[in-house]
């Protein structure tokens, strides 16, 4: 498959394609920073979310993240999960649930600029950190759009049902 090399065109083929596709397509990314430049928002306390597009099939968001900024322990509400390394490094931890409730590490992983990584429910959790030492940003390619998913709250020690928000939406692309 030809190499995709910016937004419109990844867009364009994930949109004339079935989902079944998804995973060839998203293989072949090799988008430059600049392409996701004017759709990074950045927030000194946590990470943002920013979506680039959403239809029926998918849902794309712009993960932007400040140095040692990290997701919660999550799962995905039941869809695939493709997570693009755009620059930078972001460290993903897997995780399974024992019959305990406990929860245990299974992986650790590196990503950098180019790197992909996939999850989905039935693989356990995962959560992300960025641990390199400047601003990063990672791209989300979700089969179907999520709008809460399960995430581990340390105050209760257990999951919560958490309703999902951009902190950007892209007017139009």
């Amino acid at each position: 498959m030809q190499t995709i090399n910016s937004l419109t065109k990844f867009i364009e083929r994930l949109d004339g394609s079935e989902i079944k596709s998804f995973p060839k397509i998203i293989k072949s990314l090799a988008i430059p920073y600049s392409e996701f430049e004017k759709y990074a928002t950045w927030n000194e306390y946590r990470y943002t979310r920013n979506c680039i597009a959403r239809t029926a099939k998918y849902e794309m968001i712009l993960l932007c993240w400040n140095k040692d900024q990290e997701t919660p322990i999550h799962e995905h509400g039941g869809q695939k999960c493709w997570v693009y390394q755009i620059n930078g490094e972001v460290e993903e931890y897997r995780y399974q649930k024992e019959k305990t409730g406990e929860l245990t590490e299974t992986s650790k992983a590196n990503l950098t600029s180019g790197n992909i990584t996939y999850m989905d429910d039935r693989m356990g959790y995962h959560a992300l950190k960025n641990i390199y030492n400047h601003r990063c940003m990672t791209l989300h390619i979700y089969v179907l759009p999520i709008d809460s998913c399960e995430v581990f709250c340390d105050k209760k020690e257990d999951f919560i049902i958490k309703e999902l928000e951009y902190d950007s939406i892209a007017k139009a692309f």
